[in-house]
């Protein structure tokens, strides 16, 4: 091989290695679709730097064609990859879509399959000879009609381009201010390379006649704006980023100079004080905040510190963390703040009600135990003496929380709390020290004075007997007269006191509680006092004659009446429906053993007859409700219950079932079930006991 010129060939051979290395660097980091596009630009221009290198570096005439033919590869390629990169870069990347790409391909791909056939059809070039100068040869054409076709399209392409970049250039001026218009000025020149080439040949003032300037020129400017205008994209991403976070941001921002004149806020600071950037702009920040306090101080102490602001922003105060940062040059000099406005109002709310709930009680409203021991340390002074300590119990909670439900407990409790509250003076602290359980402490209080507070509690507590459920506390009282007497010691004896009030108190307020609630089944059921009472009588009278001892014959006359009370806790839509209960309905009804257990067992008075109350369901063939007992298990006092129980509903209208039977069908109906539902046994004593009764009735 024979290099015909070396001048030329070093420069060219350095431009194609570069311009292989800035392919291999695009290939690998590459980042988008201007890179791509690069790319294909500088392959292209590769190609055709190195084949028009190879054409000048052989001088068989064969051979300059080949490598002069690929050299069309780049020359009718790189017009299209071009005006695709002005696009990209323009921001018309509508263009840049695969149906486009093809468009404008369609023309230089098939005249490039045409000038690689060339000799098969002279559709490119008619003719071709080799022309020898001084220092180097080149193969000159004849041209045909369709490679001018090509020419033309391309300049088009070209001029595109430019028109292209000077329409962006001018909307970058008469539009909304663009930072980076000066990229579009870079992107003129790319443009018109193929253009200034032309016209430097033209004119015939091209200093390197035997150099292909398109291709090299082509390769170093796509490598220096890629470059170039990747390098800025971080650039131009900070002021985007900036603005986007200063007016998205849901925080107020106010930027201000080193002489505190306002310079910018975001939109989040005009919607809290109600304001346009218009109106502020070059004014005193103090101006802005006008009026406003901070924490009991002016907005000069705003500016120099960190503070919290009650704002009224259009009619809704909202509390507001302000965060200020001082602003410095990189070798720093001073110039300005950055005032962060957070809205923390919700976060305010939640602190209070963090903090209420530490002290308060959730329930009540009053204070907690933690509140009250917190104020018993600030309280024992000398200065507060005496000091009395009043301490309360709710009587029968648990007994109402197992008849009615603990929503039904909590009413009592709401209810005790509201008296309490009502019978006391402001100063003194009320707290609800346990479940059930409440204390007042009354500094500078005699133990004569407490004793009157509790008195005048007591007598409000009296004015709810006629609610359903009547309302008990019973007090304890304590006072600490000299300092030297410990004040848990006082704590302590109020309690012993409340307790020892509590067993006094305890069968009168058993009493009250469970007439209470035979009053509350009486009206909401069926059951009614008569009922209890024909019970009771037909009841004593099969127990005497088993002989029953008397402690269970109370037990018995007990159990007629509250055999039921369960019930109080059932709906009373349930209790008195009329017609047949659905199965969900009935398997609630089915609960009202286990709820009279429980309230008989919270009590003291009726305790002994727990057992009895869970088993009235029960059947002597073990089918019963609810622990499916059989015979002799059940209790005897629930067997006879269920049989006296049974003939006083046969015998009675209920609101399920206004069929009565007569006094004779009903007997037969226990007899019909002995064996089965009841004890044999009993049913026998039964009839014989109703037989009489009837023989007793028909002689009169």
């Amino acid at each position: 091989m024979i290099w015909q010129n070396t001048i030329y060939t070093i420069p060219v051979a350095t431009v194609i290695f570069f311009s292989f290395i800035g392919t291999f660097y695009l290939w690998i980091y590459r980042k988008g679709t201007q890179d791509i596009i690069g790319i294909a630009i500088m392959i292209f221009s590769i190609i055709w730097m190195a084949s028009s290198m190879l054409e000048q570096g052989f001088a068989d005439f064969q051979i300059k064609v080949f490598w002069n033919k690929i050299q069309y590869t780049g020359s009718l390629i790189l017009p299209v990859c071009i005006f695709l990169l002005i696009n990209q870069y323009a921001g018309y990347k509508k263009l840049l879509n695969i149906r486009n790409i093809i468009l404008f391909s369609i023309l230089p791909i098939i005249t490039l399959i045409l000038a690689l056939t060339n000799e098969l059809h002279n559709l490119v070039w008619k003719s071709a000879k080799l022309i020898v100068f001084d220092s180097f040869s080149l193969i000159v054409k004849e041209y045909n009609t369709l490679y001018f076709v090509f020419i033309i399209c391309s300049y088009i392409l070209i001029i595109a381009g430019i028109i292209i970049v000077c329409k962006t250039i001018i909307k970058s001026f008469i539009g909304q201010y663009n930072e980076n218009r000066w990229k579009n000025f870079l992107l003129l020149p790319y443009i018109s390379i193929p253009l200034l080439v032309t016209l430097i040949k033209v004119l015939d003032i091209n200093p390197f006649p035997d150099l292909e300037e398109i291709p090299i020129i082509t390769a170093i400017s796509t490598l220096i704006i890629i470059a170039v205008l990747n390098r800025t994209k971080i650039r131009e991403m900070i002021p985007m980023a900036f603005n986007t976070i200063f007016e998205g941001i849901d925080d107020g921002i106010v930027l201000v100079d080193r002489k505190d004149n306002i310079l910018k806020i975001n939109l989040a600071t005009q919607k809290i004080f109600n304001t346009t950037i218009s109106k502020v702009s070059g004014k005193p920040i103090k101006n802005l905040f006008s009026g406003l306090a901070s924490r009991g101080e002016g907005h000069n102490t705003l500016m120099l510190k960190d503070s919290e602001l009650a704002i009224d922003s259009n009619g809704n105060l909202k509390q507001y963390d302000i965060r200020i940062s001082k602003m410095h040059r990189t070798r720093g000099k001073y110039i300005g703040k950055v005032i962060v406005l957070r809205d923390i109002t919700k976060i305010k709310k939640i602190k209070k009600n963090v903090k209420y709930l530490s002290l308060h009680d959730g329930l009540t409203g009053l204070y907690n135990r933690a509140y009250l021991e917190e104020e018993l340390k600030r309280l024992d002074t000398k200065r507060q003496l005496p000091i009395s300590f009043i301490m309360g119990d709710v009587n029968g909670l648990k007994l109402v929380n197992d008849a009615f439900g603990h929503s039904e407990g909590d009413l009592l409790i709401c209810m005790g709390a509201k008296i309490l509250r009502e019978c006391c003076r402001e100063e003194d602290i009320i707290a609800r020290y346990g479940g059930d359980e409440f204390c007042i402490l009354l500094p500078k209080t005699t133990n004569k004075d407490a004793a009157e507070v509790v008195n005048r509690i007591r007598k409000e507590f009296k004015n709810t007997n006629k609610l359903k459920i009547p309302l008990s506390i019973s007090f304890g009282v304590s006072t600490k007269e000299n300092p030297d007497q410990n004040i848990k010691v006082i704590i302590k004896e109020a309690e012993d006191n409340m307790y020892r009030r509590k067993l006094l108190e305890r069968k009168s307020i058993s009493s009250s509680i469970i007439s209470s609630l035979e009053r509350t089944l009486w009206e909401k059921s069926h059951e009614t006092e008569e009922h209890a009472n024909r019970l009771k009588r037909i009841a004593i009278k099969l127990g005497n004659t088993i002989n029953l001892t008397e402690s269970r014959l109370d037990e018995l006359s007990l159990l007629s009446t509250l055999h039921d009370i369960g019930k109080i806790a059932i709906p009373e839509n349930i209790l008195i429906k009329k017609g047949k209960l659905t199965k969900k309905e009935w398997d609630i009804i089915k609960r009202h053993p286990e709820i009279g257990y429980n309230i008989a067992a919270s009590s003291f008075q009726i305790k002994h007859i727990a057992e009895a109350i869970l088993s009235h369901h029960e059947r002597w063939d073990g089918t019963g409700y609810p622990q499916r007992l059989k015979e002799k298990d059940i209790p005897i006092i629930s067997r006879i219950i269920a049989i006296v129980d049974t003939y006083d509903v046969l015998t009675h209208i209920r609101p399920y079932r206004k069929d009565i039977y007569k006094e004779e069908e009903a007997i037969e109906e226990i007899k019909r079930c002995a064996g089965t539902q009841f004890d044999p046994e009993l049913v026998d004593k039964f009839i014989e006991i109703m037989n009489n009764e009837l023989s007793a009735k028909a002689k009169k």
